[in-house]
């Protein structure tokens, strides 16, 4: 009997640790010769406003030895998204070697994008797919 529990909270804390890393892991959205972008989708419970939201989290790595400015545009996707809105727009410059990463804290909204209200939710519906375009680097 206690073989089995043994195991059973070996083989239960195992999967905890797939799961948790598996959720940390970036994945690739655009890469040029001057910035590396990257993103994963992320549960921000906020249990003190008592808000569930999804947000795509970026990752915005400068593979030069310059300071660059990195614009780019981000669009909500479905059938009605006719044109890019100034509030769309975003701009920030990276150091050398930098790396800016988004987390459900970040108040930076180029560092994260809005995917869904998880306690809205009601059925388990396709998420919003990650729209980034038009990005552009400037050597400074």
């Amino acid at each position: 009997m206690r073989c089995i529990t043994s195991t059973l909270l070996l083989f239960l804390l195992s999967v905890s640790f797939n799961l948790a890393f598996s959720q940390s892991k970036w994945s690739p959205h655009y890469e040029d010769k001057n910035v590396k972008i990257e993103y994963k989708l992320a549960d921000c419970n906020d249990k003190v406003n008592d808000v569930n939201f999804s947000y795509y989290l970026l990752r915005f790595e400068n593979k030069t030895k310059s300071e660059i400015n990195v614009q780019f545009e981000t669009l909500k996707s479905g059938p009605l998204v006719k044109e890019v809105k100034a509030e769309n727009r975003n701009s920030f410059i990276l150091k050398p070697s930098e790396i800016k990463e988004g987390n459900c804290n970040s108040n930076q909204k180029e560092l994260k994008q809005f995917v869904r209200d998880n306690k809205e939710l009601k059925s388990k519906s396709k998420d919003k797919e990650l729209l980034i375009l038009n990005v552009k680097t400037y050597e400074l």
